[in-house]
């Protein structure tokens, strides 16, 4: 009897803004293993953080079923004409399924604390309070690992569903505040990917 065809695994990128996101993103393959059985998700550090390399990128993995791009905002705020050229290019994917973007402001280093603890303080583009912030959740994080890893996170006293949460109410809470700032729209990438459930799929 002829074994029953296993369904074809979803061909996914995703694109960080550096090494971070990458370490992140490789460790959610143990982390949600069971959940992550339709995808094969292939992370990409890009050589520099440029909306020109992200362009490039995208270009380069279209043929993929989806690309993801995980964008810390604080790298494209710095410069006008590198913010202008990033809405370019969201503009350019607007209408597409397939290129999706999903920012942090102002880093992915929220997202983090938002396992521990919200937030709506304004860090601007002042990175390293934030980093002093998580250093107390997460002691002596840096940008590498195993200190960005969703284990060691956990292993820290952080909690997925706590950052699921305050994900989504960052994200209520900028458009109904009408801020640009300290939020993360991760929770949109883990429902993409099937590890949480969209909240309409619930109704």
């Amino acid at each position: 009897m002829a074994r029953p065809k296993q369904p074809v695994r979803k061909q996914i990128v995703i694109i960080g803004d550096g090494k971070t996101e990458s370490i992140y993103v490789d460790s959610l393959k143990d982390a949600f293993k069971d959940k992550l059985l339709g995808y094969k998700p292939k992370p990409l550090i890009p050589k520099h953080s440029s909306v020109a390399e992200l362009k490039k990128l995208i270009e380069a993995n279209i043929d993929y079923d989806k690309v993801m791009c995980v964008v810390d905002m604080d790298t494209k705020l710095r410069d006008s004409k590198e913010m202008t050229e990033y809405q370019k290019l969201k503009q350019k994917y607007r209408k597409s399924k397939k290129v999706i973007f999903y920012e942090t402001h102002p880093c992915t280093e929220l997202w983090f604390y938002y396992h521990f603890q919200y937030t709506t303080s304004e860090f601007g583009l002042f990175e390293p309070e934030l980093k002093r912030q998580l250093e107390r959740k997460i002691p002596g994080y840096e940008k590498k690992s195993p200190f960005c890893t969703h284990q060691h996170i956990i292993k820290c006293g952080g909690n997925f569903d706590t950052a699921v949460a305050n994900g989504r109410r960052s994200i209520d809470s900028k458009d109904t505040d009408d801020r640009n700032y300290t939020y993360s729209e991760m929770v949109h990438f883990f429902e993409e990917i099937g590890v949480v459930e969209k909240l309409d799929d619930k109704k």
